[in-house]
Order: C-alpha cells, then sequence, then structure tokens
C-alpha cells in the first residue's frame, strides 16, 4: 500500500489565531511539513507569519505575486500542492483546536476511499453543516432552526449560536468527553472548507480545474468540482477540530473570553495581542456599534435572545 506524507497549509493572514494553530500542527509528529500561504494584508500580520520558519524546519512559508489578503487571492496557492506523494491538509488560520492525531486520522479514512471520494474534513465545530449533522445525531440541543446549508442563518450567521457553541463545546472538553459522528457523504452542496485534507495527485490529475482562478474555492472544491469528477466530499466524524470565526460572527466572538479559553486548553500563554487589537479590526467598531444598536432596537441580523445550545454524548 502506497503511504503518503501529511503536508498541512494554511492560507494566513491574521496573526492574532497563529499562535494556536502552530501549537497543534507542531505538536503533531505525523505532520512531515507545514505551508503557511502568505495571504496578508497587514505588515504586522506579515513580519509574524515571516517569523514562523524560525519555530521549526518544518515550517515554510509560500508566497504568491498577486496575493491580496482576499479570498480569491488563495486559489493561485493550490497549484503548489502537487506532490504525488503528498496528502494535503488546508486549515484556515482560525483553527484553534485539533483533537490528537486529527492528521492521521483523517488520512486514514482517505486511503480507505480514495477511489470514491475527493475531499476528507474532519467533524468542524462552528461549522455550519456539521452542527446541523450534529443536530440530525441528536447532540446537539438548541432552540435556533439549523439548514443544512453552508450558508445557514444560524450555523453561519449568528454570532450568538457560536459563541454558545463554543462554550458547550469547551465544557465538554473540560469533562474530558469527546464528539463522535458516523462519516456523511457532501454532494451537490457547498461546504465550508475550514479544514479538509486531499491528495497531491489529484492536484496533479485534474491541473487547473482543481482550482480556476476565477472561482471561490469553497464552493469548486466542495460541490462544483466534485459534480465534474463524480467523487464526492466526506466528513470523518471520528475525528474534530474547532474552528472559531466566520466574518458574520466575530464582532461578538472577540468580545468574549472564547479565544482566551482556547489558549487556557492548550496550556499556552498568549504573545500575540488579541484580535480586537488589529487596526482592521477597529477600523469597523463604527460598524459593529451601528449593528448593536439596531439589534437593541429590534432592527437586526443576531436575535436578540441568546439561543440555547447545548451538545450531549
Amino acid at each position: 500500500m502506497k503511504t503518503y506524507r501529511i503536508i498541512a497549509v494554511t492560507p494566513a493572514g491574521r496573526r492574532a489565531y497563529l499562535e494556536l494553530l502552530t501549537h497543534y500542527i507542531l505538536r503533531d509528529r505525523n505532520i512531515a511539513e507545514w505551508h503557511v500561504w502568505d495571504n496578508c494584508r497587514d505588515v504586522h500580520d506579515r513580519a509574524y507569519v515571516d517569523s514562523l520558519e524560525k519555530k521549526s524546519g518544518r515550517i515554510r512559508i509560500l508566497r504568491r505575486e498577486g496575493a491580496n489578503g482576499s479570498n480569491r487571492s488563495i486559489n493561485g496557492f493550490y497549484a503548489a500542492c502537487t506532490d504525488p506523494g503528498a496528502f494535503y491538509i488546508k486549515m484556515d488560520d482560525d483553527i484553534v483546536y485539533l483533537e490528537e492525531n486529527t492528521a492521521s486520522a483523517l488520512l486514514d479514512a482517505a486511503v480507505a476511499e480514495k477511489g470514491s471520494h475527493l475531499w476528507w474534513s474532519p467533524l468542524v465545530v462552528n461549522n455550519a453543516l456539521c452542527s446541523w449533522l450534529l443536530q440530525q445525531h441528536g447532540l446537539l440541543d438548541t432552540d435556533r432552526e439549523l439548514t443544512a446549508q453552508a450558508s445557514c442563518p444560524t450555523g453561519w450567521k449568528d454570532p450568538w449560536f457560536a459563541a454558545m457553541l463554543h462554550r458547550a463545546f469547551l465544557t465538554m472538553l473540560s469533562r474530558g468527553q469527546r464528539i463522535r459522528l458516523p462519516k456523511s457523504t457532501v454532494s451537490l452542496s457547498r461546504y465550508s472548507i475550514n479544514c479538509i485534507g486531499f491528495f497531491g495527485e489529484d492536484v496533479v490529475r485534474y491541473g487547473p480545474l482543481f482550482c480556476p482562478d476565477h472561482v471561490s474555492d469553497e464552493e469548486w472544491i466542495s460541490a462544483a468540482l466534485p459534480l465534474r469528477t463524480g467523487r464526492f466530499g466526506r466528513i470523518v466524524g471520528e475525528t474534530c477540530v474547532a474552528h472559531y470565526s466566520f466574518y458574520t460572527q466575530e464582532h461578538v466572538l472577540n468580545t468574549t473570553d472564547i479565544l482566551d479559553r482556547y489558549y487556557q486548553l492548550a496550556g499556552i500563554t498568549r504573545r500575540l495581542p488579541h484580535p480586537s487589537k488589529n487596526p482592521l479590526w477597529r477600523k469597523g467598531r463604527l460598524r459593529r456599534a451601528a449593528r448593536a444598536f439596531l439589534d437593541a432596537v429590534g432592527v437586526r441580523m443576531e436575535p436578540l435572545a441568546r439561543p440555547r445550545v447545548g451538545l450531549r454524548l
């Protein structure tokens, strides 16, 4: 049986979250290399990304001309994932928790299903479709409606739901408990690719079709490319990671202690400023204040009442 090297890849733009991810990447000796894609907009973020190579010989910084911090500029980086002997795991820069041996568990599942599927994701806490799956399997109790859509108004958009979900998950971890789900196939549906694995030989096989420059990489890789190839996505519920925030949730999550609790869980001390101290985040304070006022008077995107969210085994 062919063996594969595991290479983690991360589009990096926000240094405030990378300390946690660096901790988990370097802890996992099954990960042979970590390729950090420089997609920074802020000079301080780029300086921090540059410093990562000094932490370990397993870390490489990859740059691409024209990368400007936008989601679309990520597409060109996939062209570097062409080692046919590698299994690549793309992780968002705000993955704040990885179970031990997540990478090897994902690879084992991928090798077993290589012919029939194209990409594999762990169960992701704070991913709309994963939250819906938890509810369908009776592991998540909430008074909010969840849908099987990447843009679910609750699972993707509601910051209060995300905050309560993180708190429930952190409480579960503090008790030594773990979440497990059966594997699920994703077909003809967009999936937020917060953490997905794929084979380098498939990037070679499909060439520019793997992720064209003009597309949304999330919709293309999770839905369009599987439709064209007849190989669909897979959620591997035997292993779990936590994704901190979508942009629709960040304005609330960054006012909580949730990120600090993930640092405490990892047993490391924060050395970088909280993301709320980032100039780009502070620039939006007026917009966030206006949204908070509209919430208070009933013209809102988020519900006034906090949702009820609970996890159970």
